[in-house]
């Protein structure tokens, strides 16, 4: 089922009807829907599509060649109709015609025996009738590649380029659409376990529980993502062993650099190494605290997994790889997933939370304009979500994600921490799973700066 995207197919669109021969490098992650994308694009268009694969050379050119020679016959039919119509018609003709589509997917492995590829390909499109004619659409999940290696591997090719666009995982709101039948609770525990990744949340069957997921994709033997994790990784990195270390031990949730070091032994010029690799390829992050007046309330350098399947990998299954060969895939998930899994969740419920007032602001629903929103990372206390105003003014937000309702003393909880801005809030949105208990709901109503939102609001 395809869904979302509506943005990424629009800027498409926009470049294939660009003058000349447009080329438009897509590219991110194995499995966050490149090559669907591709297709929904190409879907009502002539189409050519090539999947690179590791050859050498000769054998390359060979295939490359073939499709080649179709791009060429659907290019000499476009001609043939122009030169056969009448000069209205040609003009008419070519302003509303679409442009072929070239897709060559994995582009990047065509390089790796075929050093040439890119100055034969330049050659062979500046000697063609390709000109506003054809869009090349190239597409490629190695991330590293593209971002660092391949403006200097593709030479005079790159002047082609008009855009490289980089697919990322679906939000929460895009996630959902995937499954309509499902609760908000039910989504947003989906989303902290696969993330937004469409080729994991394909796998997920939501006429199944929760635990019959977990144990069906990634603790039984043949499971699809049993050996997800390493394989990723793998894809992308080398020494393992290292890696699996930094993760395992962000994964405990201590994300000071200081706890990093004194866990893993590594020096923190070698863990800055690791963390910068995992970050450019989207399975770390640093956090950055909002900057409140009093700055020295702030932690600084912290780091924890952005990537969701692999946080919620090595949080619960890697720390326990022995007792997975050995115990029952039920047992295993009762012993260590079924009691930690709920206040693992929180995370996830935070950025949905986060989402849900970005898009309240797009709509015109907060009392202002906002810039994105942060979290404060204060050393006497968390706060989930801090909204600079235009005018000044801040808004917080706490987020509560337990089978209890918000209290009074959990808002005079947040009152406290917001202290540590060194000014007060303006405005106050409480988020809670279970709704208020009825002496907050009270206090809320007779304010007009409190706003409550349970979980089916969002």
């Amino acid at each position: 089922m395809f869904v979302g995207r509506k943005k990424e197919l629009a800027e498409l669109t926009a470049d294939s009807k660009k003058s000349g021969i447009p080329v438009v490098v897509l590219y991110g992650r194995e499995g966050v829907g490149k090559t669907t994308l591709a297709r929904e694009f190409a879907r009502e268009r002539n189409c050519v599509y090539y999947l690179g694969r590791e050859l050498s050379k000769e054998e390359q050119k060979r295939y490359f060649q073939e499709v080649l020679e179709q791009v060429a016959e659907l290019v000499n039919k476009a001609v043939r109709a122009a030169l056969s119509a009448t000069a209205t018609e040609a003009a008419k003709a070519a302003k509303a015609a679409e442009k072929i589509c070239f897709i060559v997917d994995e582009f990047d492995v065509m390089e790796k025996a075929y050093k040439d590829f890119f100055a034969e390909l330049d050659a062979y499109v500046s000697e063609s009738a390709w000109e506003d004619r054809v869009m090349l659409l190239l597409i490629s999940s190695s991330t590293q590649w593209v971002e660092n290696q391949m403006v200097d591997d593709m030479g005079t090719f790159a002047a082609r380029v008009v855009q490289v666009m980089k697919l990322k995982e679906f939000t929460f709101l895009e996630m959902v659409n995937r499954f309509p039948g499902s609760t908000t609770e039910e989504c947003i525990t989906i989303y902290s376990i696969l993330g937004g990744v469409p080729g994991y949340l394909d796998l997920w069957n939501p006429s199944e529980t929760v635990k019959e997921n977990i144990i069906r994709l990634m603790l039984l033997p043949g499971g699809p993502l049993r050996k997800e994790a390493a394989r990723f990784l793998k894809t992308s990195l080398r020494e393992l062993p290292f890696y699996n270390t930094i993760l395992s031990v962000l994964a405990e949730d201590e994300p000071k650099l200081n706890y990093l070091y004194n866990r893993t032994g590594f020096s923190r010029a070698k863990i800055s190494v690791y963390i910068k690799n995992l970050i450019q390829i989207d399975v770390a992050e640093k956090y950055f605290s909002f900057e409140p007046k009093k700055k020295e309330y702030v932690m600084k350098g912290l780091y924890g997994i952005s990537d969701r399947f692999l946080h919620f990998w090595y949080k619960f299954i890697f720390p326990n790889s022995s007792a997975l060969e050995c115990e029952a895939a039920e047992q295993f998930y009762e012993n260590y997933i079924e009691n930690k899994l709920y206040e693992f969740v929180e995370q996830t419920y935070i950025s949905v939370c986060k989402e849900f007032l970005v898009l309240m602001g797009q709509y015109g629903k907060l009392p202002g304009t906002f810039d994105q929103p942060e979290s404060f990372y204060g050393k006497e206390g968390v706060i989930p979500i801090v909204l600079t105003g235009k005018d000044g003014k801040l808004l917080v937000a706490q987020c509560k994600w337990s089978a209890e309702p918000m209290t009074g003393t959990d808002f005079e909880d947040l009152l406290k921490r917001t202290e540590q801005l060194g000014q007060e809030a303006d405005y106050y949105y409480l988020f809670s799973k279970e709704g208020f208990r009825s002496e907050l709901s009270v206090v809320a109503s007779g304010m007009d700066n409190i706003e409550l939102i349970d979980l089916e609001s969002l």
